[in-house]
């Protein structure tokens, strides 16, 4: 059994629903696996650069975000996103994420939450390597060898891989599933409370095991 969480790292709603996926990655990680599957949002021809029409677009849908989900956008965020020389590139984060998973697989959650929480919440730049190191070394990560699997041309061709894949689970962001045996159930496609999500999991979770007996 397995829960899939198709996202993107620069995706304002997918970091509204951060602690929800904490939660549940630390309430199931016992149980259930979890696939991360960045979905290249803003990569290859999309990328964009920050500029005060995209703050505007920001702002209008993170207030929107932050009013639903109780997830605080930081100040610094708000003094980022003012920056226009900034690159927004999913490829980057979304490459350091599946460089986890593939090598940290049991970090791959508190990391892909940590990578979004780094721009929203602390206004970090997600093109800077160093950002990824800050988090490799508050989740135990070795920033040597992550740098040396981050650039090579593996985790590049990987993290394209994913992309397509993506598109074959969700037509937008974020979107949760749960599999088992390769059938797939939508537990999550925009935002959910917590608690109703968690009772459709425990539910599918006896459904599986009372069909094994």
């Amino acid at each position: 059994m397995k829960l899939i969480y198709v996202m993107d790292p620069l995706c304002g709603w997918c970091y509204g629903n951060s602690k929800h996926t904490l939660a549940l990655f630390e309430a199931y990680n016992d149980r259930l696996d979890f696939v991360i599957i960045p979905g290249g949002m803003w990569a290859g021809p999309n990328v964009r650069m920050q500029s005060p029409q995209m703050a505007g677009y920001f702002l209008k849908h993170d207030e929107r975000i932050a009013q639903l989900t109780g997830t605080e956008f930081g100040e610094a965020y708000f003094q980022f996103i003012h920056q226009h020389e900034v690159k927004l590139d999913s490829e980057t984060p979304s490459r350091a994420i599946v460089t986890v998973q593939k090598f940290w697989n049991d970090r791959n959650i508190p990391f892909m939450v940590a990578v979004q929480q780094a721009r929203y919440r602390d206004g970090k730049d997600l093109n800077m390597e160093n950002t990824y190191l800050e988090i490799c070394a508050e989740l135990g990560i070795d920033s040597a060898e992550f740098i040396i699997h981050f650039n090579s041309e593996e985790m590049k061709a990987s993290t394209q891989a994913t992309f397509a894949t993506a598109i074959q689970y969700a037509s937008s962001y974020p979107t949760l599933l749960f599999e088992e045996q390769g059938q797939l159930t939508l537990l999550e496609q925009g935002y959910s409370s917590l608690t109703e999500i968690t009772k459709h999991i425990d539910r599918l979770i006896d459904e599986t095991q009372t069909n094994l007996i």
